[in-house]
């Protein structure tokens, strides 16, 4: 207990400083992220309508529903098509423009996709939804990766994982906004207003994030400014005792030296590298494979195939998504005290026991009058398992056991295949459901299954250990 009280006073502590602002800043970065994954789920029905009333202005006659379901598909994979683009030019972005700069900039890719996405009504063209997501899609792909490093970079040893846990956070308090706002202006008239919404975290991001300072670590270690760096520390802590956290930079910035520069190759070959890489990489595909994310995209219609009014299936919708954002809020709370590995050891096997429950209560059918509730449960128990950590720690666990050197460059492998798999579910999840019916959901126990295994035989623990800490674990 005293652990944990002394624990909460460190996170609550930082809530009085310039330190909690420049990671709110930084996370704002997530919302087009969270936004984008929910705002086509609600209104979903409308917007495939307004795909068949174009088509037959066009051609005089309708879509088949196959079309309709194909591009459907497609335009909600999409999103994460870009998303792999984007978190490709991590590396690139973050070693040649800095962390901050970078994020700064990558809003004009947000711009970009919501003209795209609220023009496509004006201009009768629903392609330019597709443009307007993949376009969305880079700039968030992108912001993964930035954000990621930035706030690891930045983060006191101690509370690592409440302030790489802020981009998470952010994704959930957008999803709920993007349900809130689906349920709000999603119908036939209003639907391109909710895509404007977007505007309002990029404009906000473009006005205060030139007040924070670039990162530490990159200004020490990969621009050589010393001095620079030490102001930065100064300005986060609020204090000019920062000789302890100057020491860690040295320390890290030795490491540096003493290993060479680091590219795909080296990454794969070296031991130590490939091994953090391994980790890393499987518990980011797990993020995706655990199955959440078929429910963040179809949720809508998947309550109201357990019979729900369309009414019900919303309000439902939203008062998941609230769930979500109350329990990633309590889990970026104590990750740090209770540990990495205990988290996603919970989540993996809760989330692959519920997933399986589900499975088999979906496929009896009307037996009982209960069933339905149940399988709402159950969603419910899922949504949280998955808050716990699942939908936290992959984030920031790739910045935070990789040293400064291959960071970027591993933060852009792992972010890509994360975004991979996003795409894989998106655009797979209704084809196979459309095949199998709801024994779709019990692919997902699989993996779950795997991902907890790997976890508990693979992932040691990181929490409140320094750079150098981490870099023995994995040399010893």
């Amino acid at each position: 207990m005293v652990r944990v009280k002394t624990h909460l006073q460190r996170v609550f502590s930082v809530f009085c400083s310039k330190f909690i602002f420049a990671v709110i800043v930084a996370s704002l970065s997530g919302f087009q992220h969270g936004y984008h994954l929910g705002i086509v789920n609600i209104p979903a029905e409308v917007l495939q309508e307004w795909i068949r009333e174009v088509a037959i202005n066009r051609k005089g006659e309708p879509a088949t529903e196959g079309f309709i379901m194909v591009f459907w598909s497609t335009l909600v994979a999409i999103f994460s098509l870009g998303g792999i683009v984007g978190g490709s030019l991590t590396n690139l972005f973050a070693e040649k423009f800095g962390r901050r700069n970078s994020l700064l900039w990558s809003n004009v890719l947000a711009l970009l996709g919501i003209v795209f996405l609220v023009y496509s009504k004006v201009s009768e063209c629903y392609e330019l939804l597709v443009v307007g997501r993949f376009v969305a899609g880079v700039n968030a792909g992108l912001n993964s990766g930035l954000c990621q490093i930035y706030l690891i970079e930045i983060a006191p040893d101690k509370i690592r994982g409440f302030v790489g846990g802020f981009y998470q956070l952010i994704i959930a308090m957008s999803i709920l906004i993007s349900q809130i706002m689906g349920a709000v202006l999603g119908d036939d008239e209003q639907w391109p207003f909710m895509f404007l919404v977007g505007f309002i975290p990029v404009c906000l991001q473009l006005c205060l994030l030139p007040l924070c300072p670039e990162s530490p670590k990159y200004l020490f270690i990969t621009k050589g400014d010393k001095e620079g760096a030490e102001a930065a520390l100064v300005w986060f802590r609020g204090t000019n005792n920062v000789y302890k956290e100057m020491y860690k930079l040295k320390e890290e910035n030795n490491l540096h030296k003493s290993v060479d520069d680091v590219n795909l190759g080296k990454l794969l070959c070296d031991i130590s590298l490939r091994s953090r890489l391994a980790v890393s990489l499987i518990i980011n595909i797990g993020q995706q494979l655990c199955g959440l994310n078929a429910l963040i995209y179809f949720s809508n219609e998947i309550f109201k195939n357990m019979g729900m009014s369309e009414e019900l299936a919303t309000q439902t919708t939203i008062a998941m998504g609230a769930v979500n954002v109350v329990v990633t809020l309590l889990g970026i709370i104590f990750v740090d005290c209770i540990g990495r590995r205990i988290v996603l050891l919970v989540g993996f096997l809760g989330m692959g026991i519920n997933t399986l429950l589900l499975g088999i209560i979906l496929n009896l059918g009307k037996i009982a009058s209960f069933i339905d509730y149940i399988a709402t449960v159950l969603v419910f128990v899922f949504v949280i398992l998955f808050a716990m950590g699942v939908g936290t720690i992959p984030w920031f666990l790739t910045g935070e056991i990789f040293n400064h050197t291959p960071r970027s460059i591993a933060v852009t492998i792992t972010v890509s295949s994360n975004w991979l798999f996003n795409f894989v579910v998106a655009q797979t999840f209704l084809p196979l459901q459309s095949v199998i019916g709801n024994y779709a959901f019990l692919v997902f126990v699989v993996f779950d299954c795997f991902f907890y295994f790997f976890t508990v035989l693979h992932l040691p623990e990181t929490a409140r250990r320094s750079a150098k800490e981490i870099f023995e674990i994995y040399y010893e």
